[in-house]
């Protein structure tokens, strides 16, 4: 399980980011330490941390839930309102699920007071190019940059299978590789690609 700071979308596994985060990029703004939310409701959070999940447990000890969306509204508007406006077209969330949560050791100059020892969720922030941070973010060209090449990836894995398939002898087997069919070959590509589907690599 993973908490993908500012915005957790789920099935995090293999959604590695291609490079490291750049240094000194960060606007210092503050925005995402006051507005993170995560793919699961606030009482399921509570449910991981008392089945001793190690990454809920380090996140609500860093962050603390609005009482509503309002009040969240009211320290950082504009990445609340982009963070409902993909909620409202996703199938698998719902609105009145959502709870956003602020960081207990942010200070008045937006700096955190934890710094060494925050946890995952903050060290990784944006996870990867898809990770919903607040508008005009420092990472924006990272995060662009890591789309194309995710994209380019999926695309190159595609035209792999492809020609395979093209050049199988009878259609069910590699050509180049005796003993692996390609019914093996699409689970083993389709299980890389299968992370990126929500956010629409079956048209890359």
């Amino acid at each position: 399980m993973t908490f993908d700071f500012n915005f957790w979308t789920g099935e995090e596994e293999g959604r590695e980011p291609l490079d490291p985060l750049p240094q000194g990029v960060c606007n210092q703004c503050g925005k995402c330490c006051r507005s993170a939310t995560t793919f699961y409701p606030y009482k399921k959070l509570l449910e991981f941390v008392e089945e001793g999940e190690k990454e809920a447990i380090d996140f609500l000890e860093i962050f603390e839930p609005y009482p509503s969306i309002e009040e969240a509204k009211k320290m950082v508007p504009d990445q609340v309102e982009q963070v409902l406006r993909v909620v409202e077209y996703r199938e698998d969330m719902n609105v009145e699920d959502v709870t956003f949560y602020r960081c207990r050791y942010i200070n008045d100059q937006h700096l955190c007071t934890v710094y060494e020892r925050r946890p995952r969720c903050c060290r990784e922030a944006p996870r990867h190019g898809w990770s919903l941070m607040p508008p005009r973010c420092g990472f924006e060209g990272w995060q662009f940059e890591q789309r194309e090449k995710q994209k380019k990836l999926v695309r190159e894995l595609k035209e792999s299978l492809h020609l395979m398939e093209m050049l199988s002898p009878d259609g069910k087997t590699m050509p180049t590789r005796e003993g692996v069919s390609l019914d093996e070959l699409r689970e083993v590509i389709n299980s890389k690609i299968r992370p990126w589907k929500r956010f629409g690599a079956d048209y890359w």
